[in-house]
């Protein structure tokens, strides 16, 4: 994503648009909106599906962790992305968000 697009997420945020505090489960959905609208820019028909943010865990095994919020099937063959969450200090965001990615191009 640009910097532009950062910045106007960042505005959203700040003005509230997601509740105050955020509600994260809808800026994560903005911003999957977001992804989707610039890879099918980009990429012509890739789409991104949220799994899950991951939060950093204090055990010696596990490095992060988080929860489906809801039943997910993910495609053979879909490409599986971790981005950075980029989290405001002092706040509850996720370090890092899974995606899963499809193509969605038509006739195929």
């Amino acid at each position: 994503m640009s910097d532009d697009e950062i910045y106007e997420m960042e505005e959203r945020i700040r003005s509230g648009e997601f509740g105050s505090p955020p509600d994260l489960a809808l800026v994560n959905e903005a911003w999957n909106e977001r992804l989707n609208e610039r890879m099918i820019e980009v990429r012509g028909g890739d789409e991104f599906h949220s799994i899950t943010g991951l939060w950093p865990r204090g055990g010696q095994k596990v490095a992060f962790d988080g929860r489906a919020p809801e039943d997910i099937t993910i495609p053979q063959g879909s490409k599986i992305l971790c981005f950075y969450g980029n989290p405001e200090p002092g706040t509850r965001q996720p370090e890092y968000r899974l995606v899963y990615v499809t193509n969605n191009q038509r006739g195929e």
